[in-house]
């Protein structure tokens, strides 16, 4: 995790796990924040003190030329959260998004519940999330698989894509996104509200998965995973998730196309590090860093980019599209950097998948080479 400032005590820059360290959205924010003020630095050791948090880790500063001048990068490791607050206290954040509404008529035909059954379990999901707040925030996969598990049944996207994202990230990186997964559970409604247009008109699952079941089978399966979940409540060895398809620990293929990129082949890339750091005045050692950073980004990104895929969640590939054409941008990649915006602006869904292949062709060879490089 790394930033860097300038001789005027501005942030030049900022890998975005710092960011999202510091509970901001962009680095635009970050920026012009007056972080820098409250920054403290003593025998190689970082800490700054948020309302919301305490943050220490160690720290190491190099100096780095170019040719606006002298800059400090500082990297930053075993990193340690402290909550300054005793409860969670989303109010703050509740006007950012807007209301999630839940047409629980629909919904409840889709999956082949009784309204009320659905009710009840959508009572019992966000009860369960209150009493896991502190295990999310330790970072146990389990709870986030199975709260996940849940929201896909309940057919939630918005929760389940994010909560998705939150099992991808380190302890420290989660709590942003765990304050919006609580954020986000305060404005699940089931009253329509005004001004409403449903954003995807096509049915957003469509597969075997949740073709309208018998009621009594589906009573049974949300029954014993919720028994599953009290369980682990006393045993957190324990698996929550049972021996089901419905329930598996592997995401489940939300559409009829079953896109998959695991046997994609690799498509040639010409990317050279050193090309990069003399367009960037920057030492290759620093570059081949942010492209490991890079390379591991995408890899976490790759489920979330599939799971919006299957769930036609347009505005969350674009926004992933967005963040990654930024990163192979700034690092001189082009070849992704040119599918990645075509993939950020693409409308027509029909269209993704070709552009998916392509996007993964080219990030696999420059895995390869930047392999090759270090061996």
């Amino acid at each position: 995790m790394y930033y860097g400032y300038n001789d005027a005590q501005e942030i030049v820059f900022a890998d975005e796990a710092f960011i999202a360290l510091l509970k901001f959205n962009s680095f635009n924010a970050l920026q012009t924040s007056d972080v820098m003020s409250k920054i403290k630095f003593k025998e190689k050791q970082f800490s700054i003190t948020q309302e919301e948090q305490t943050i220490n880790a160690h720290s190491s500063r190099h100096e780095i030329f170019s040719k606006d001048g002298l800059f400090y990068l500082i990297e930053l490791d075993e990193i340690q959260v402290e909550s300054n607050i005793a409860t969670h206290t989303p109010k703050g954040l509740i006007t950012s998004y807007p209301a999630i509404y839940l047409d629980v008529e629909k919904i409840s035909k889709e999956i082949g519940l009784s309204v009320a059954d659905y009710k009840l379990y959508l009572d019992s999901f966000i009860d369960q999330s209150i009493i896991d707040e502190k295990r999310l925030l330790e970072g146990n996969d389990k709870v986030v698989k199975n709260l996940s598990n849940l929201a896909l049944t309940l057919k939630i996207p918005q929760i389940n894509i994010l909560l998705l994202k939150i099992q991808k990230l380190s302890q420290y990186e989660r709590m942003p996104l765990v304050d919006e997964y609580y954020t986000k559970l305060v404005l699940l409604t089931l009253e329509k509200p005004e001004g409403y247009e449903e954003e995807i008109s096509e049915d957003m699952f469509e597969s075997d998965l949740h073709t309208p079941k018998k009621e009594e089978e589906l009573n049974a399966r949300f029954s014993d995973l919720l028994k599953n979940v009290d369980n682990d409540k006393s045993n957190n060895d324990n698996d929550i998730i049972a021996d089901d398809p419905l329930f598996s620990d592997e995401l489940p293929i939300i559409d009829s196309n079953h896109l998959s990129l695991d046997n994609v082949p690799l498509l040639p890339i010409s990317y050279d590090p050193q090309t990069a750091a003399d367009e960037l005045n920057l030492p290759v050692v620093l570059i081949e860093e942010f492209v490991d950073d890079f390379i591991e980004q995408a890899r976490q990104d790759k489920d979330h980019l599939l799971t919006s895929y299957h769930q036609k969640d347009l505005d969350n590939i674009h926004e992933l599209g967005h963040k990654l054409k930024g990163a192979a941008s700034n690092l001189r990649i082009n070849e992704l950097s040119d599918i990645l915006e075509e993939i950020q602006f693409c409308s027509d869904y029909t269209k993704l998948e070709s552009l998916f292949v392509e996007y993964w062709g080219h990030f696999l060879s420059l895995e390869k080479q930047m392999k090759q490089l270090k061996d």
